[in-house]
């Protein structure tokens, strides 16, 4: 540049490139918030490693049964004749009956010979335990229920029951990412830095990680099972080269509705007694924990504090939350209603709006999930947690790259720490094998709220 005339001034100087500083602050500040968001593992801490790629688990069934009575042979009687409709050949001769008919108040029969098995149906014969003074009645529609049994002297044994078990099932899904650069721009300087360093290589590999951490976490939530598994010959879900089948686990959401309670307010919008008390009668009807936690988006939070706070005395107290012996760090609202205690926790990433805004997952959203806190009994006196990841140990031999048990890290390329090829560059992989698995899923709640 030629010499030139005129006062030094600042336009003159900024003309000239690259000779002014710049002043640039050189941290990168996270305003996407996604590692804060994404990060639900506090709740599910436990894990558990599975040697196959799917896991099973077995309930017992109710040792009760009850039964709708579908038609009436004789009624108003010291002993009647009705039909039940049964979904098993429960009831037994020697069976004390009591049922819903008003006119039997405080009553109760006895099967006093051995039902006549229909399909679906049985039809009983049921005495008073009162006699002539106190008849029995019957009506289409009453609800049966076998409280208890009696026996005379030197009575024979009862005819055998037979209770089955349900099983359940989920499956893991294989999680990978990777991270590659070039040698030129790993070396490059730029203008921020990264843990001390003005290096991009950093923060890439940071953005992995809480990607595919997140991608964990919403699985966890709102994976479906895939009908596809690895062992399946002729997979509907499979990789378009290789052709091997791709398998997912279900998440909370899929436990819940597919094996749980799943209910929704009546308007929806709506939150005050009347969905409180639907909530609780729908534990009740499924003998579920009292001690609940429910998870929710602050969209039904709002619903929720709008309700008890605008209460005069509503029980609403701020407690820290506890799972099965754990204190969590989460600041939850807490109320006792109708023998239930239920904390109400305001889950983050319920609000993330790339996962599950109100648009694009609204019954996810808009809903409260309720899990008990306790840990869940075995009949043998044995307990275990209602909620853990299942993992299948890393299939990777070598020393090479880290491994937690179950998540492997490793590099590969000519810059990697050990070269493994002759191209110029640095590949991260990131790979692990993981799966939800819930316990005692019908004492879980979905509730819809909005």
């Amino acid at each position: 540049m030629a010499a030139s005339i005129g006062n030094l001034t600042k336009a003159y100087i900024s003309a000239i490139d690259f000779l002014d500083q710049r002043e640039i602050d050189p941290k990168i500040y996270d305003v996407s918030r996604d590692r804060a968001f994404t990060d639900i593992m506090k709740l599910v801490s436990r894990r558990k490693p599975t040697s196959m790629h799917s896991y099973h688990n077995f309930v017992n069934s109710n040792v009760y049964e009850t039964g709708t009575i579908s038609a009436v042979t004789s009624t108003g009687l010291a002993q009647i004749q009705f039909t039940i409709n049964t979904a098993s050949t429960f009831p037994r001769k020697n069976d004390l009956v009591v049922t819903s008919n008003a006119n039997n108040a405080d009553k109760q029969g006895i099967i006093i010979s051995t039902p006549t098995y229909g399909s679906g149906t049985a039809t009983i014969v049921v005495r008073s335990l009162g006699g002539n003074a106190d008849p029995l009645w019957a009506t289409i529609g009453d609800e049966v229920g076998f409280t208890s049994n009696a026996y005379p002297e030197k009575s024979d044994a009862p005819t055998n029951r037979r209770y089955p078990v349900t099983k359940y099932f989920n499956q893991t899904q294989i999680f990978r990412e990777v991270d590659e650069i070039t040698d030129v721009q790993k070396v490059a300087a730029i203008t921020v830095d990264v843990n001390g360093t003005p290096h991009i290589l950093p923060y890439q590999l940071i953005q992995k990680a809480i990607k595919l951490n997140g991608d964990i976490s919403v699985q966890m939530i709102a994976g479906v099972q895939s009908s596809t598994s690895f062992s399946d010959a002729n997979p509907f879900l499979s990789d378009s080269s290789s052709g091997l089948p791709i398998q997912t686990t279900g998440g909370l959401n899929w436990y819940v509705t597919t094996y749980g309670i799943d209910d929704e307010a009546a308007v929806l919008g709506t939150f005050g007694w009347t969905e409180m008390d639907q909530i609780v009668d729908n534990w009740i009807a499924n003998k579920a924990p009292q001690d609940q936690m429910g998870f929710m988006a602050s969209t039904v939070k709002g619903y929720l504090d709008r309700f008890f706070k605008n209460l005069n005395s509503s029980g609403v107290t701020s407690v820290r939350m506890v799972i099965d012996g754990r204190t969590i760090d989460f600041n939850v609202d807490h109320i006792s209603y109708r023998g239930f205690e239920i904390d109400f926790i305001h889950l983050p990433i319920l609000n993330h709006p790339q996962l599950f805004s109100a648009s694009l997952t609204p019954d996810i959203h808009g809903s409260i999930f309720f899990v008990p806190k306790d840990q869940i009994d075995t009949v043998d006196n044995g307990r275990a947690p209602r909620m853990q990841i299942r993992y299948t140990p890393s299939p990777f031999n070598g020393t090479g790259g880290y491994s937690d048990g179950v998540m492997k890290e490793w590099r590969t390329g000519a810059l990697a720490e050990v070269p493994t090829n002759d191209v110029a560059e640095l590949k991260t992989n990131w790979y692990t094998e993981q799966g939800l698995e819930c316990l005692g899923v019908p004492h879980f709640q979905k509730f819809r709220v909005v």
